[in-house]
C-alpha cells in the first residue's frame, strides 16, 4: 500500500529553512557592522590619542631644551600632562638610533610621550656651543673691511663680514661673507656670541676678597718635651759643606737666663744649634777635631725678639775644609742679621726639636742636655744647600709642597694629631718622634708663596670648593695641576716650564694670561676653559679646551691647539707653526703670519653640563618624529 506525500509539510520546511538562512545572514551582517564600528571609533580613538601623545612628546622636548640652554643640565626629565606622561633624555654619545654622533659637542635631546599603549618619539640635536661655532673662522667685524690673508691656511666653511680676496678664501669649503665680494652671500649669518660672563666675574670678585692664610698647626714645648729625629744622611751623618736650618718660634720668654734649645743636631765636637738664652736669639757651628777644621765654634746672634710673637729664623752653612770667614750666617724674619767663620761638618749625632739630648755646645763654653724651649715651633726645614737671603725671605710665610729641589727633612706639623712628626718632604723618610709636646695653632702662613708654585703638584680638590684663589698673580712652573676646580686670579696668570693643567679645570684672570711651554687640557674629554680679561699669549704649547679672549690681543706662537676660541681682541696672530684644530669665532680678523699657520674645522671639545656663558644652539634639520 503506498503512502500518500502530504505537499503542506513540504511547503512548512521549506520556509522555515529560507527563515532561517535569512536571519543567520542577517546577523552575520549585523555582526561585522558593529565590528566595523567598533574598528572606526577604535582608529579614531587611536587617532586622537596620536595628536595627544605627538604634543605631549613635544612638551617634552621643550621642557628638555629650556633645562638644557638655561643650566646646561642633562638629568632625566620625567612629567605628566593631560592624563599621559613624558620622559626626556639627553645623550652626548648616540643618536637615537645608537648611531655615533658627528661631532663632540653635539647632544641627543629625545623625548618620548605615552598615553595607554599609545607612543611617540621626538628628538633634537644640540651643540654645546652658538651656531657662528659652525665655522673653521667666523670674523665678525664691521662688515667695511677685507680679508686678505694670502700666508697660511683655513679649511673648512668660513665666514668673513665684509669682502674676501680671492687668494685668501677658504680651502676645501665654502668662503661666506655678510656683505662685500668674494665669497658666496649669507643674507641671516649667526650673531657674534653675546658670552654670560657672570660666572667668570663673581669668581674674580672672590678672588679680590681671598685670604691668604689657612689653619696651621704647630707644637707648643714645656718642660722636658721634644722631638726626636733619628740618624740620616740627610741630616747627620756623612759630610756636610751645605746646609740650611729653618723654623718658626714663639717664645713666652726671652729674658729667662736658662738656655732653650729650638734646635740642635751633633754633639759636643760637632753640631748645629738654635737657641735662646738672655734676651739674644743665638744660631751657632762648630767642628773641634783637629784633625779635621779645628773650628772651635761661631755663635751668631740678635736681641731683636719678642716674647709671645711668631717669628722666623734660619741658620746657614756654607763651608769648606778649613774655616771661613761669613761662612755661619743668622737670618731673623727673613733679614740677614749676621755672619760669622765657620767651615764643613763632618758626621755628627741626630737632630732634635725643642730640647738638647746630644750634649751640644754654646757660646757661653759650657755643654750639656736638658736644655728645653719654653714656646711654640712650626715649619722646621733642613736643606743640604745654604740657601740665600732671596729664598729664605720668599719662601718663609709659605707652606712648602715636600718636593723642593734641595730639601732634606720638613716637618709643618699639621697633622695636628699623634705622636710622630712626619717628615713631608718627598725624598725621603726622617720622620720625628713626639714626646710631651702638644698641639696647637701655628703662625698665619699661605699655602702658597704668593700664588708661585713651582714643582709641584696640587690637587684642587684640597682647597674650598675646589677653587684656588688668589687677590693676586699666579705663577705655575714645572707643576702639575689635577681638577676639577678653578684657577682664578684678580691679577695675572703665568704658565710655563712643562706645566700640565689637566682636564676639568677653569683658568680665569682679571689680567694677563702667559702659557709658554706647557699643557693645559689632556684630550677633547679632558678639556680646560680659559678666561682672561687682559692680553693671552700662547707659546710653543698644547692647549685642549675653549679660550675666552677678552683682551686687545691674542696671540698663538708654535702653539697647537684643540678646541674653540672665542676672541674680542682686535690682534689677533697665529705665529708660526700654530695650529688651531675646531672652530675660531673672531670680533675681528685674524692674522696668519707664516704659510705653515692654519685654522682647520675640527671637533670640538664636549662642554655639554659646563656653565661655560654661551648658549647652546639646536641644528638645523635635526628634529626628527619616531
Amino acid at each position: 500500500m503506498r503512502t500518500k506525500f502530504n505537499i503542506n509539510n513540504e511547503s512548512g520546511v521549506i520556509l522555515m529553512a529560507s527563515t532561517m538562512g535569512v536571519f543567520i545572514m542577517l546577523s552575520l551582517f549585523a555582526f561585522y557592522l558593529a565590528r566595523f564600528s567598533v574598528i572606526e571609533t577604535r582608529t579614531g580613538g587611536y587617532y586622537t590619542q596620536d595628536i595627544k601623545v605627538r604634543n605631549l612628546a613635544m612638551t617634552g622636548i621643550e621642557h628638555g631644551l629650556h633645562s638644557y640652554k638655561s643650566s646646561r643640565n642633562t638629568s632625566n626629565i620625567d612629567g605628566s600632562f593631560n592624563n599621559g606622561t613624558y620622559s626626556v633624555r639627553f645623550d652626548s654619545q648616540n643618536d637615537e638610533s645608537g648611531v655615533s654622533l658627528s661631532k663632540s659637542h653635539y647632544l641627543t635631546v629625545k623625548s618620548t610621550g605615552k598615553i595607554d599603549d599609545v607612543e611617540r618619539n621626538v628628538r633634537f640635536l644640540v651643540s654645546s656651543l652658538p651656531e657662528a661655532f659652525c665655522f673653521s673662522f667666523y670674523g665678525n667685524n664691521s662688515g667695511s673691511q677685507t680679508f686678505a690673508e694670502t700666508n697660511g691656511s683655513i679649511n673648512g666653511d668660513m665666514f668673513f663680514n665684509g669682502s674676501v680676496q680671492s687668494n685668501s678664501s677658504a680651502s676645501n669649503g665654502t668662503t661666506f661673507i655678510g656683505t662685500g665680494s668674494g665669497g658666496t652671500l649669507l643674507s641671516s649669518p649667526p650673531e657674534f656670541p653675546d658670552i654670560d660672563d657672570s660666572k667668570y666675574e663673581a669668581l674674580l670678585v672672590s678672588a679680590q676678597s681671598a685670604s691668604p692664610d689657612y689653619q696651621n698647626y704647630a707644637l707648643d714645648f714645656n718642660s722636658n718635651d721634644y722631638v726626636r729625629i733619628g740618624s740620616s744622611s740627610d741630616i747627620n751623618s756623612g759630610i756636610h759643606s751645605q746646609h740650611t736650618v729653618e723654623a718658626w718660634f714663639r717664645t713666652n720668654n726671652k729674658d729667662s737666663n736658662t738656655i732653650q734649645v729650638i734646635y740642635e743636631q751633633g754633639g759636643g765636637t760637632r753640631g748645629l744649634n738654635i737657641y735662646i738664652q738672655s734676651g739674644r736669639l743665638y744660631v751657632g757651628g762648630w767642628n773641634r777635631r783637629s784633625n779635621e777644621s779645628n773650628w772651635i765654634g761661631t755663635w751668631d746672634y740678635t736681641t731683636n725678639i719678642v716674647n709671645n710673637k711668631w717669628h722666623h729664623v734660619a741658620l746657614t752653612l756654607s763651608g769648606g775644609s778649613s774655616v771661613t770667614n761669613h761662612a755661619l750666617k743668622l737670618y731673623l724674619d727673613g733679614a740677614n742679621v749676621v755672619s760669622g767663620s765657620g767651615s764643613r761638618l763632618w758626621g755628627h749625632n741626630p737632630a732634635n726639636i725643642g730640647r738638647t739630648l746630644n750634649g751640644s755646645r754654646y757660646h757661653n763654653g759650657s755643654t750639656g742636655n736638658g736644655y728645653t724651649f719654653n714656646g711654640k715651633i712650626d715649619e722646621v726645614r733642613i736643606w743640604n744647600v745654604a740657601r740665600t737671603q732671596n729664598e729664605i725671605n720668599t719662601f718663609k710665610d709659605t707652606i712648602l709642597n715636600g718636593n723642593e729641589t734641595h730639601l732634606t727633612a720638613y716637618y709643618n706639623f699639621q697633622e695636628n694629631t699623634g705622636g710622630k712628626a712626619n717628615d713631608t718632604q718627598t725624598q725621603s723618610n726622617n720622620d720625628g718622634t713626639i714626646s710631651g709636646a702638644t698641639w696647637t695653632t701655628g703662625p698665619s702662613l699661605s699655602k702658597m708663596n704668593n700664588s708661585s708654585f713651582a714643582n709641584r703638584t696640587i690637587n684642587l680638590s684640597s682647597y674650598s670648593d675646589s677653587k684656588l684663589l688668589v687677590n693676586s698673580d699666579i705663577t705655575i712652573s714645572n707643576s702639575t695641576i689635577n681638577g676639577p676646580g678653578y684657577i682664578v686670579a684678580d691679577g695675572n696668570i703665568t704658565i710655563n716650564s712643562n706645566s700640565v693643567i689637566n682636564g676639568d679645570i677653569y683658568v680665569i684672570c682679571n689680567g694677563n694670561l702667559n702659557v709658554v711651554n706647557s699643557q693645559l687640557g689632556t684630550s677633547l674629554s679632558a678639556a680646560v676653559i680659559t678666561y682672561s680679561k687682559g692680553n693671552a699669549d700662547y707659546q710653543n704649547s698644547t692647549v685642549y679646551g675653549l679660550i675666552i679672549s677678552k683682551g686687545n690681543t691674542l696671540g698663538l706662537d708654535g702653539t697647537a691647539h684643540y678646541g674653540a676660541i672665542l676672541n674680542h681682541g682686535s690682534s689677533f696672530t697665529l705665529v708660526g707653526n700654530s695650529d688651531i684644530i675646531g672652530s675660531v669665532v673672531s670680533k675681528f680678523s685674524v692674522d696668519l703670519q707664516g704659510n705653515s699657520a692654519s685654522i682647520t674645522r675640527g671637533n670640538i671639545p664636549e662642554f655639554i653640563g659646563k656653565d661655560i656663558g654661551l648658549d647652546p644652539f639646536v641644528l638645523p634639520g635635526s628634529y626628527l618624529e619616531f
